[in-house]
């Protein structure tokens, strides 16, 4: 990944507090590049031990790559905001955020309590709770038909209200934990009484074991990469989103910039721009994921973040802007230089999931995946990991990623490369290539899988 080409001298004497942070390469790249710009940086966490899974927190690249951590309740905001007060209730920091899902709401209402920058809190839990998006967004063509149930006899009736196939998922979950897409009432009733029965998130949070059922819509998704100021969105531009497809739909890859028609880019972005302003989202980064259909665009989800899975690294190689360090900017009350942006070259990102459940005994072929020009192997397992495998994203142990002249260039490359990586599992005192198990805790890594981070 190459350095940004923006100056971040702003950082220079200034701290942000950080409620929970993402994990794997870019973001820690991310907090080393903000330190080298003079930014103090206090990770606030509820649990070391979700990054660390049984190693030493002190050898964690995230324990070199921040100033201080603090452990506390990151689920309890008097507790947090406790942490980052002196005397007379004056904040202690410059900044308060977050990247985690499960704590970006949490983060906007410490930061408002403080008086320090940051998002609306209502319109960050209207974005995270997916069917209070759809509510915002009302009847306009760019939404999609839902119904939340509570009870397996609601089924038949939301079945016949918007027919199948649907998608059935958590209303409010990350890491694409539990999307899957059902076809008859079988397959939906299945599908409840699988979700039904998750009463707490991947980080703990309780939950109604409510289910959201979604109209089903075809077509090519991507994501839109966006920071807005003031009220003002900026793009940076449009990223493609490569799924395994049915029944669950887990990312595998992405290119960054997507090129689309003048009239077409147009339309996409007012989409983006009008759903944003719908839930009242007038300051930080967000990653919008969009269906293009027959009968237009079609908004997915609207994650009030930055993305994940190398995608940062995309856009800071192509666009020069590195979008966690302008959302940090944001955070301290600085207005990032954003526009205009110019895209230079193209970048893609593979990632990279074992096939077969055990414990990690070696991973054969990073010498050779190295080799391929221009590419970096960014893994996130090691020997003795309990590797994972389950319906969503923490099943993924790393990624080739590449950078270059041209966005498909860099797509063969990253997949030449991940074609020589081979991950030999111990299962049942044999050694297997693969990894992976079947009921996996609630350990396993948001948005960028299980397993350390930083790993290459």
């Amino acid at each position: 990944m190459t350095t940004p080409l923006a100056d971040y001298a702003m950082f220079a004497g200034r701290r942000i507090a950080i409620v929970e942070h993402m994990q794997n390469h870019p973001f820690v790249l991310g907090l080393r590049q903000a330190r080298e710009h003079g930014l103090e940086i206090w990770l606030l966490t509820g649990d070391r031990s979700w990054y660390t899974h049984g190693h030493d927190w002190d050898t964690h690249p995230l324990a070199a790559a921040v100033d201080r951590v603090i452990d506390v309740d990151t689920t309890d905001v008097e507790a947090v905001l406790a942490t980052v007060t002196g005397p007379g209730g004056r904040p202690l920091v410059d900044g308060l955020t977050s990247f985690s899902d499960y704590h970006t709401v949490l983060a906007a209402q410490a930061a408002r309590r403080l008086g320090l920058p940051g998002p609306d809190p209502a319109a960050v839990e209207t974005a995270n709770v997916k069917d209070r998006l759809r509510v915002a967004l009302g009847d306009v063509p760019y939404n999609i038909p839902h119904r939340r149930v509570s009870r397996a006899d609601e089924l038949a009736e939301a079945a016949r209200e918007l027919g199948f196939p649907m998608i059935a998922k958590p209303p409010a979950e990350a890491i694409s934990y539990g999307v899957r897409r059902v076809d008859t009432l079988a397959e939906l009733t299945e599908a409840f009484q699988e979700l039904s029965q998750v009463r707490q998130s991947l980080r703990g949070q309780p939950r109604s074991g409510d289910v959201l059922l979604e109209t089903y819509v075809e077509g090519e998704e991507v994501s839109v990469e966006t920071m807005t100021v003031d009220g003002r969105t900026h793009v940076f531009g449009v990223t493609s989103k490569d799924l395994f497809g049915d029944p669950a739909y887990i990312e595998c890859g992405h290119t960054f910039p997507v090129p689309l028609p003048d009239e077409e880019r147009d339309a996409l972005y007012s989409v983006v721009r009008a759903t944003l302003a719908a839930i009242g989202y007038r300051h930080g980064p967000c990653h919008t994921e969009v269906r293009r259909t027959k009968t237009g665009w079609r908004v997915i989800e609207a994650n009030p973040r930055t993305p994940s899975s190398c995608m940062t690294m995309l856009v800071t190689d192509v666009t020069g802007r590195s979008p966690i360090l302008d959302a940090w900017l944001l955070a301290i009350g600085e207005t990032p230089p954003i526009e205009p942006v110019v895209h230079r070259g193209g970048a893609a990102v593979r990632m990279i999931y074992p096939e077969r459940r055990g414990t990690l005994k070696r991973i054969d072929g990073i010498e050779a995946a190295s080799a391929v020009p221009g590419v970096q192997v960014l893994l996130h397992a090691e020997k003795g990991d309990k590797l994972l495998q389950r319906m969503d994203n923490s099943a993924c142990v790393g990624f080739t990623y590449c950078s270059g002249p041209d966005r498909l260039a860099a797509r063969e490359l990253a997949d030449r490369a991940a074609g020589f990586l081979d991950f030999v599992v111990e299962e049942d005192g044999a050694v297997e290539d693969g990894a992976v198990e079947d009921e996996p805790d609630a350990s396993g890594g948001e948005a960028e899988g299980a397993g350390r981070d930083g790993r290459s």
